[in-house]
């Protein structure tokens, strides 16, 4: 997202320069400069900053965004919700769990 911000803000000022060179030479009016011109100005700006502010924030967003374990708050890898020994008793658990239900038969 940061990259797309950061190429259009840099599209919208070389289009202010643009305006700027082609007020300069004559090719346009310079009433149309005058309100174009500042307009992109700001917007080029504007999204060029943003664009920069989310380039430098996906590394941190990126680290805040790692797993940990729901139960101690342990560093997980990628995808896993649970550390590998709370893995292993959710996994028991639920192996106890399907068991029991297995074990009992509907009477019929």
């Amino acid at each position: 997202m940061g990259r797309g911000l950061v190429t259009t803000g840099m599209v919208l000022l070389a289009l202010t320069v643009g305006l700027w060179v082609s007020d300069a030479v004559g090719w346009i009016d310079t009433s149309l400069d005058d309100h174009a011109a500042p307009v992109t100005l700001k917007a080029g700006l504007a999204l060029l900053a943003v664009g920069l502010i989310l380039r430098l924030l996906s590394p941190v967003r990126q680290q805040l965004g790692r797993s940990r374990c729901a139960t101690c708050g342990r560093p997980t890898p990628r995808g896993h919700l649970y550390c590998l020994d709370h893995l292993q008793a959710s996994v028991n658990a639920w192996r106890d769990q399907t068991r029991d239900g297995l074990l009992r038969r509907p009477k019929g």
